[in-house]
């Protein structure tokens, strides 16, 4: 994937996502974690590394009691934003940069994506913050193009719940 963004010239959010004064945050899984554990999107962030995008890895997020996992979960039962939030703590807020891009594997809502975000501003409220997920799901199949689109996108909070557009 990263050789595929790096290859590319018209990826619309290759700049300021990954630049090179970003750091590469990676968001934790839903679990906690466990010594040996695969952790995707810390993966996904020492490969954008490993081809120049961004400026280092710093895996700062740390969840302390795991949440339902957005993927397998009905949409009402999906953890909202503020659960994410009270479920993760930063280690380490000194280290952050003025710029970090927060790397997940799929992006649902966006729900887990925006309680990182709040996580590091309770600590850090000087930190502008992006986010960058490998994959992104479709609700409506007549909306899916093709396996490999790559967009740029907001995530909305209102009304206590996150909605993403694309």
């Amino acid at each position: 994937m990263a050789r595929r963004l790096r290859e590319r010239d018209d990826v619309p959010f290759r700049d300021p996502f990954l630049d090179s004064d970003a750091a590469l945050v990676p968001v934790p899984r839903s679990g906690l974690l466990a010594e040996g554990a695969l952790w995707p999107a810390l993966e996904i962030a020492r490969e954008l590394r490993a081809w120049d995008f961004g400026s280092q890895v710093l895996p700062c997020l740390e969840r302390t009691m795991a949440v339902a996992k957005a993927a397998t979960s009905v949409a009402e039962a999906r953890p909202k934003a503020r659960t994410h939030l009270e479920s993760l703590i930063v280690v380490e807020p000194l280290s952050l940069p003025a710029r970090v891009t927060l790397v997940d594997d799929v992006v649902t809502r966006g729900a887990q994506l925006f309680g990182a975000a709040w996580a590091i501003w309770s600590v850090r409220p000087d930190v502008e913050i992006r986010a960058f997920a490998a994959v992104r799901t479709v609700s409506d199949a007549s909306d899916f193009i093709a396996l490999a689109e790559p967009c740029s996108g907001r995530i909305e909070w209102r009304d206590e719940e996150c909605r993403r557009r694309p």
